[in-house]
């Protein structure tokens, strides 16, 4: 719960008019970025809940609709992971036009 609360935190900094203070905090190394950006404590979020769902599709034993619906979660965060991308894009040109101006 924890990850996903500083996600959501994340979520409000990239929807917010200072994001690119935010994103040259963090190293420009391809380890450290996704398509170019920051992965800050959204992607860690995801990323934890990535392995956690992997972990419990492995589970011997586990009912039809429960695995049917696990793995439906484990398809829907590459759309969110999608969707922060997007939100960061639009964030860093809403910073580099107010530098312009």
């Amino acid at each position: 719960m924890q990850n996903f609360d500083d996600a959501f935190l994340a979520l409000k900094v990239v929807e917010g008019t200072g994001y690119k203070i935010a994103e040259q905090t963090y190293s420009h190394k391809s380890d450290c970025r996704f398509k170019g950006f920051p992965k800050d404590a959204y992607y860690v979020a995801f990323g934890s809940h990535r392995t956690r769902l992997q972990n419990i599709l492995k589970t011997p034993g586990l009912d039809l609709i429960e695995k049917t619906l696990l793995k439906q979660r484990y398809a829907n965060l590459s759309a969110g992971q999608e969707g922060y991308v997007e939100l960061q894009k639009k964030a860093l040109q809403k910073s580099n036009e107010q530098i312009a101006k």
